[in-house]
């Protein structure tokens, strides 16, 4: 039953996440607490990532998470961003896949 419950919980966590507009308007606070549930449920996330007067897009879980930075686990690769680059945080339904 216990499990039943965790499962129903991280539905609702990721069903809220999805009606939250999730744009540059966020303070650094708001980012912080938001990448905080990501990681504390390792859910699956996109990214959107400024830098170098570019925007690139990262999909993967958290693994570490600082007040400055957090890391980002995608399939290929593990990448450190500043949390200051991050306008767009958006959950992701489909299966993640890890290479081993």
């Amino acid at each position: 039953m216990d499990g039943f419950f965790l499962s129903e919980h991280t539905s609702a966590l990721f069903e809220d996440m999805r009606k939250i507009t999730f744009l540059s308007d966020l303070t650094l606070e708001q980012k912080i607490l938001l990448l905080s549930q990501v990681y504390a449920n390792q859910l699956i996330t996109l990214l959107q990532v400024r830098g170098n007067n570019r925007i690139g897009y990262f999909t993967g879980k958290i693994p570490s998470i600082t007040k400055e930075h957090i890391m980002v686990r995608t399939s290929k690769d593990h990448i450190n961003i500043q949390l200051s680059d991050i306008p767009s945080i958006e959950p992701v339904e489909e299966m993640f896949h890890e290479s081993a």
